[in-house]
């Protein structure tokens, strides 16, 4: 068990493993919403540079999920810490956003967020949409897209900002739900690691590489609750 009060700043790195309790499926592997061929014929830059109302109506499922989905005890678990402890911070793979929902504040969504849409070409600011209609942009007439990171595309450079920001000081990094073995997340538990601070990694499988101090195998939802020391508790 993790006391937090041991350590001066905790950072969370999550997956799709932790929101899969909340009825999300995750993008490939077992129960994915697409296979490798799938992947490349809609959840990539090219796809969306290709047919971008394909790519549109790939993703509309998942953000008709994620609108009906609510946060499990796992995402509740990151965020009661987050409201006692003075630095708990958050970096999500996820593009649900029911980190946000379940109350955490300290929040950095790596790869976007489903609930927002935004232009293919011009500058018009990233907006909250539920629409699951694909149509064409009120400024420019260029199509929509979903404001999330593809496949092929680069991280928002005021994202990798943020990220750093989070990481800079971390004495304690929990990976939830996520192998971390894609970039850029795979880099941040052994850079962790080599600043000194204890890395975690729960997960239904566990990794290689020897970035984790300490595994637990299991599923988010059910081992978070009990890894963290309550207040009071001896």
């Amino acid at each position: 068990m993790l006391d937090p009060d041991h350590y001066q700043k905790i950072v969370f790195l999550t997956g799709a493993g932790v929101s899969v309790a909340s009825g999300i499926p995750p993008f490939r592997g077992p129960g994915g919403l697409w296979n490798d061929r799938e992947i490349e014929r809609c959840a990539t830059a090219e796809a969306l540079a290709r047919d971008p109302e394909l790519v549109w109506r790939a993703f509309a499922s998942l953000r008709e999920s994620a609108r009906k989905a609510r946060p499990n005890a796992a995402h509740q678990t990151m965020a009661e810490l987050e409201s006692r402890h003075p630095e708990v911070h958050l970096l999500t793979q996820n593009v649900d956003g029911l980190h946000l929902a379940a109350g955490s504040r300290r929040v950095v969504e790596l790869h976007g967020n489903i609930h927002r849409t935004r232009c293919t070409r011009c500058d018009i600011p990233a907006f909250t949409d539920e629409s699951l209609d694909f149509r064409a942009c009120s400024k420019c007439g260029a199509a929509l897209r979903f404001d999330i990171v593809l496949f092929h595309e680069m991280l928002d450079p005021e994202v990798l900002k943020l990220t750093a920001q989070a990481l800079r000081g971390v004495d304690l990094l929990v990976a939830v739900g996520t192998s971390g073995t894609v970039y850029p997340a795979a880099g941040f538990a052994a850079s962790a690691q080599a600043d000194g601070a204890w890395t975690v990694l729960v997960n239904l499988e566990p990794a290689p590489g020897g970035w984790y101090d300490q595994q637990v195998v299991g599923r988010a939802e059910e081992v978070l609750p009990g890894l963290f020391k309550s207040p009071g508790s001896s």
